[in-house]
């Protein structure tokens, strides 16, 4: 199964840029809610992880440049039960070999739901 189908697969619509930062957006649906009746905090991270490291790949080429998630700090700040979810990811700092991202999750209000940070390492392509 490739990325695309991942991304397919969780229900994560990638939209593209909007200025300088990289959207991607999800409907709820009942299978992204938890026992508690809300969205479970690992959909607000896919979300997040999606939105930050294409907010860097896609912005080296079409083809992307392979990068990895390192390591990745979410703050979860709020609750949702249904409508879209729009995860938005940004380039903070970027070295030879690692990148900092940002992002956040809103619903269709705008409210804050969760806000990340992840630093990603570069890849050499093989082959």
């Amino acid at each position: 199964m490739s990325a695309i189908d991942h991304v397919a697969d969780l229900g994560l619509v990638p939209v593209g840029f909007v200025d300088d930062e990289y959207v991607v957006e999800l409907k709820i649906e009942p299978r992204h809610i938890n026992i508690g009746g809300i969205v479970h905090g690992g959909v607000y991270c896919s979300l997040l992880d999606t939105a930050m490291a294409r907010s860097y790949i896609k912005a080296v080429s079409d083809e992307g440049l392979p990068a990895v998630t390192l390591e990745m700090k979410v703050n979860f700040l709020g609750a949702a039960r249904e409508g879209v979810l729009r995860a938005r990811g940004k380039v903070v700092a970027e070295t030879r070999r690692t990148v900092l991202v940002e992002g956040r999750v809103e619903d269709e209000s705008g409210r804050l739901l969760a806000r990340g940070t992840a630093t990603m390492m570069i890849v050499e392509k093989t082959g």
